[in-house]
């Protein structure tokens, strides 16, 4: 019996449907799949001429994001398909573990190094972000270019019943018109009472260009679910440490009905159009030759976005909680933020066969944003515009100078702005060089987010105006290839806005510094490799930010081909440790990482043992984490309170197709 994507998404269909009961979702994504394979028409996807000499493979898959207005020939990037990694698939620890969490997958997370503090872009910010890892937004949704239909499956089991589910799929209708999709599942009831995590997220995309190229759009609808449970972490840690009880369902937690809700919904849509005409023939030498003058590229982009938190409790008088404002026998805490944006820019991308850049290249934007933010007993309206510039200066290939400016005029972040720039020099050709080195400057003056001034909950309520904050960060960075990445960031921060030892929002009215130096390496020995990611941070003049000192990941991967190179076989290590420091606390309520100055956390070795193996276009992972917790002592946490995972297996495939 052949196995064909469809089969293989019925086989995972009936798993998920088992274990994650998901009755509403499923069907609707089931019916999609199974109607776009068998009856779309499918047309190999004209591509321009100068991306066509990187085709030579049919089945490679290409993507792209939104931001396409820079440059005249849309930037692709290979999707992945090595498997060195391959076994990270929690989102939160794709690319490294510097991530403080609540013990499973899917739940609360905070960046231990958390640079740059505040928005890289000014404008209104509701400020909750302890589950974007979790979430698809639409600067994450990859838009995929491919010349045959593609479909790739991927399933995760894990201990206690974790189920993880990721599938993505890609289809010319016509020519340039694609259509394509992204679901994601999980769910993982975790090891202690209380701790589901179950999400569901589904993007859908859209893409068209012109013949010529001149003119093209992108759209995606996007869907986000998460259904948490909250158990405030367990109440005796003495029981965990010293392995009293090895059951972990029989631990007491703080929160035995409480519960987290997160409902996101939105659409978004960009067009652009050349006002110069191009070549019919990208492959003109002769036109590209000429001097002649472009008119630029104008870009319209539209985006409505609906975000829902709730936060649910049956037993609001369990003690956890300092404050009861409202109801002593229920918490129903609902906050609702709709944003409505319209953004019209102009580029002068250089449109060249060889996608080089003009010497110097220019982008205006001007954004008009509307939020409404409604919380039990009011609703606040901001209308807001921004104009903002950038430019990148090449006066020759291996030098570029880039700056960018904002200025926001209008309701709470009146008078908001940020610049940013950066300078980079290729040390040599650019085939032939002895790396990049890189110079960036970076200066805010932002409001807080609206959540650190204004909330009424049913256990926690303020209303308070913070000044703006202000960050001056400045950056060098030298790397080599993919092999070598150092540098560091020394940032001056003041009026920083943080959460205090009572889980309430307080702001330090002094200055005070930051200093990150990073160390990225990759060292490749016959058939070994050594992946690492180091950090050493600092604060210097506060105790408001709580960082680990020293902080890294190291991967030892061994790679041995089989049946004449037909198979990889890759066996490997990965390590991961933070120095002991004082960690956050949580509190569920109001979803945020705040200070407590009771317990030092870190200094413990995670360890994992794995092996991955591709076959043709299956790839396969199984990993035993944690599995020095027999020897290492039972002081794994990220979080006060939370436990990480105990030593378990886990096993993982990847399929793909093209048909």
């Amino acid at each position: 019996m052949r196995l064909t994507p469809m089969l293989l998404f019925l086989y995972l269909y009936k798993a998920l449907y088992q274990h994650t009961k998901m009755h509403k979702l499923l069907p609707y994504l089931f019916l999609l799949f199974s109607s776009l394979l068998p009856c779309l028409p499918a047309h190999a996807l004209s591509l321009p001429d100068s991306l066509k000499k990187t085709k030579k493979d049919s089945t490679l898959v290409f993507w792209f994001n939104h931001n396409f207005e820079k440059s005249g020939n849309i930037s692709l990037h290979p999707l992945d398909t090595v498997i060195t990694g391959f076994q990270n698939y929690d989102p939160l620890f794709k690319k490294d573990h510097g991530y403080a969490s609540l013990g499973n997958i899917g739940l609360a997370s905070f960046d231990l190094t958390p640079y740059p503090f505040l928005n890289i872009h000014s404008g209104f910010d509701y400020g909750v972000h302890t589950f974007d890892p979790y979430l698809l937004k639409n600067d994450s949704v990859k838009y995929y270019r491919v010349l045959k239909t593609f479909s790739e499956l991927e399933y995760v089991q894990g201990s206690k019943k974790e189920i993880f589910f990721h599938a993505k799929f890609s289809r010319n209708i016509y020519k340039t018109l694609n259509l394509g999709f992204e679901f994601r599942v999980m769910n993982s009831p975790g090891a202690y009472i209380r701790q589901r995590a179950n999400h569901q997220n589904f993007v859908l995309t859209s893409q068209y260009f012109s013949k010529d190229y001149r003119y093209g759009v992108v759209a995606n609808f996007l869907l986000n679910v998460i259904k948490n449970n909250e158990n405030g972490g367990i109440k005796h840690d003495s029981l965990f440490e010293q392995n009293l009880e090895p059951n972990r369902e029989l631990f007491e937690v703080n929160l035995n009905n409480a519960q987290n809700r997160i409902r996101e919904n939105g659409f978004y849509m960009k067009h652009y159009f050349d006002l110069s005409r191009h070549p019919k023939n990208l492959k003109d030498t002769a036109y590209f030759s000429r001097k002649h003058f472009e008119l630029g590229r104008i870009t319209y982009a539209f985006e409505y976005n609906r975000q829902v938190f709730n936060y649910i409790d049956y037993e609001p008088k369990s003690g956890f909680y300092p404050d009861i404002f409202k109801d002593s026998t229920e918490t129903y805490d609902s906050v609702t933020v709709n944003r409505i944006v319209n953004e019209i820019s102009w580029s002068n991308p250089s449109f060249h066969a060889d996608n080089t850049m003009r010497h110097l290249q220019l982008a205006a934007h001007f954004k008009q944003q509307y939020y409404e933010v409604r919380e039990a007993d009011r609703k606040n309206y901001f209308n807001q515009y921004i104009p903002s510039c950038e430019v990148s200066f090449i006066p020759y290939s291996t030098l570029n100078l880039t700056g960018y400016a904002d200025y926001v005029f209008g309701d709470y972040n009146e008078g908001d702005h940020s610049v940013q720039a950066s300078l980079s020099q290729i040390l040599g050709g650019l085939k032939k060089n002895a790396g990049k080195l890189t110079v960036t400057a970076f200066y805010a003056f932002q409001k807080p987010g609206w959540f650190e001034e204004h909330y009424q909950g049913n256990n926690f309520r303020w209303d308070t105006a913070w000044r703006q904050q202000g960050i001056l960060s400045l950056g060098g960075s030298y790397s080599y290839k993919n092999y070598f990445d150092a540098g560091f960031n020394l940032s001056r921060i003041n009026h920083f806005v943080y959460f205090d030892s009572l889980a309430h929002p307080s702001q330090y009215g002094k200055e005070f510094a930051y200093l990150n130096i990073y160390l990225n390496e990759e060292i490749n020995f016959w058939r070994f490799k050594l992946k690492s990611r180091l950090a050493y941070q600092t604060i210097q003049g506060a105790n408001v930010i709580r960082v680990p000192a020293f902080l890294g990941t190291a991967s030892l991967y061994f790679s041995q081909p089989l049946f004449k190179g037909a198979a990889l076989f890759q066996p490997g290590l990965t390590f991961y440790y933070n120095t002991l420091y004082y960690g956050y606390s949580y509190m569920p309520a109001i979803h945020s990482f705040y200070l407590q100055d009771k317990r030092q956390i870190g200094n413990y070795l995670y360890m994992d043992v794995f092996i991955n193996v591709k076959i043709q276009r299956a790839r396969v992972f199984v990993m035993y984490s944690n599995f020095d917790s027999f020897f290492m002592g039972r002081k794994y946490y990220t979080t006060v309170g939370y436990p990480m995972q105990d030593a378990s297996f886990r096993f993982g495939i990847t399929w793909r197709f093209h048909d």
